[in-house]
């Protein structure tokens, strides 16, 4: 079967949110075109994305205290609504500093739905004693998301037949409202913190932070973790220039929603795949498609016009490839995880590689204007070495 017992019955309004988040990213496959558009350079571009990188960063870990001290549910549903607000006024601006503040709004907006949004379910299910949920909730949540964004491009394309591109933000900011509505009304909260006064919350708050930094840092496993997770991320530093180096190797504009769409039933597919090497040591998967990753990308330095269906088809597998070992990582961490910081914790791993990949990224878009994308995203594979030996560090 393809759900188990009362698994629908605990996790369906969060499966529908994953599912609605990915119909509702029509602009993704085009957003860096977007900004092109616009006349923004590659810096300029990387200094929104980074602004969003660190927004999460300054806001990640007392917004995950939030979470563990007040409520995992408001601070979704208060996430969603501001994220959504943010995004819908994108497409009324074009100026680069009003775009600027928008993503820094939005990024504080996702640090309200980092790390709460997971602990909720992972609490929840604790509650009914269902462990064997965990990895079921991620492997289905993002195939969910990648079934929606399957069609996205496509009815983002039918949309902007007959309205501007920018059309496309206003079904973004749509989709976060219709999310905020699907949990406020449906999904509950079990985990119940003790409820304090404004004064103490906020002490409280503070100090949910420090155990939570503390835990991260001191704790091993959780560090190799966080600091492996961090490496893999910065191996796609050149994300940002992958949609132009498509088109300037001969890839119509129209290819970039087809080769999504096909990305996404890919990424539906590979989390399913992770159930098979459930028992097989965490650490060997992932340096095994870390490295497979690392050497498809550094190819990409020697592609050129017209072979643009090579470079397509290692984007799609490297985005396939982290299907695979997300789920695994990701059930793994939580294992070593204490429940009253699990919000905060899983926080303050996002913050940590938020600034760093907005850090590197503003250094990538700079070298972009002068090198090419071509260059930046090959190169930026070799993080996959230091990856590889941080996880390979992993002794449990």
């Amino acid at each position: 079967m393809l759900f188990k017992k009362d698994e629908l019955r605990l996790l369906w309004p969060f499966y529908l949110y994953y599912l609605v988040f990915g119909l509702s990213i029509m602009i993704m496959p085009f957003l860096i075109i977007y900004f092109r558009d616009l006349g923004f350079s590659f810096f300029q571009i990387s200094i929104i994305t980074s602004a969003f990188g660190i927004s999460m960063f300054l806001f990640e870990t007392p917004t995950g205290a939030f979470a563990d001290s007040i409520s995992r549910k408001y601070s979704v549903i208060l996430g969603f609504l501001l994220t959504g607000a943010a995004v819908s006024l994108m497409p009324l601006f074009k100026n680069f500093y009003t775009l600027l503040i928008l993503w820094v709004l939005a990024g504080i907006g996702m640090t309200f739905v980092s790390g709460a949004e997971e602990a909720w379910v992972i609490d929840n299910l604790n509650h009914h004693i269902r462990k064997d949920l965990h990895h079921e909730y991620f492997i289905k949540s993002s195939s969910l998301a990648s079934f929606g964004a399957i069609f996205a491009p496509i009815l983002g394309a039918i949309l902007v037949k007959n309205h501007p591109l920018s059309m496309l933000w206003y079904v973004f900011g749509f989709g976060f409202l219709v999310n905020a509505i699907i949990l406020s009304a449906f999904a509950k909260e079990l985990y119940r913190p003790e409820k304090t006064g404004f004064i103490k919350t906020m002490k409280q708050t503070f100090d949910n932070s420090k155990r939570g930094l503390k835990f991260t840092f001191t704790h091993k496993i959780v560090f190799l973790l966080t600091l492996g997770s961090i490496f893999s991320f910065l191996m796609i530093i050149g994300d940002a220039g992958w949609q132009p180096f498509l088109v300037s190797l001969s890839m119509p504009r129209y290819a970039l929603g087809i080769m999504w769409s096909i990305g996404a039933a890919i990424m539906m597919i590979t989390p399913f795949m992770s159930k098979l090497l459930v028992n097989m040591k965490v650490k060997n998967v992932v340096a095994v498609t870390t490295l497979i990753r690392m050497l498809l990308l550094f190819l990409i330095l020697f592609i050129y016009p017209p072979f643009y269906l090579i470079a397509a088809a290692i984007y799609i597998l490297d985005d396939g490839l982290r299907g695979l070992k997300d789920p695994l990582l990701q059930t793994y961490f939580h294992k070593f995880v204490p429940e009253n910081i699990r919000a905060t914790v899983v926080s303050v791993g996002s913050m940590l590689t938020r600034i760093t990949i907005a850090l590197a990224s503003l250094a990538a878009g700079a070298l972009m204007d002068v090198l090419g994308p071509q260059k930046i995203i090959g190169i930026g594979s070799l993080f996959g070495v230091f990856a590889i030996a941080t996880f390979l560090k992993i002794k449990d």
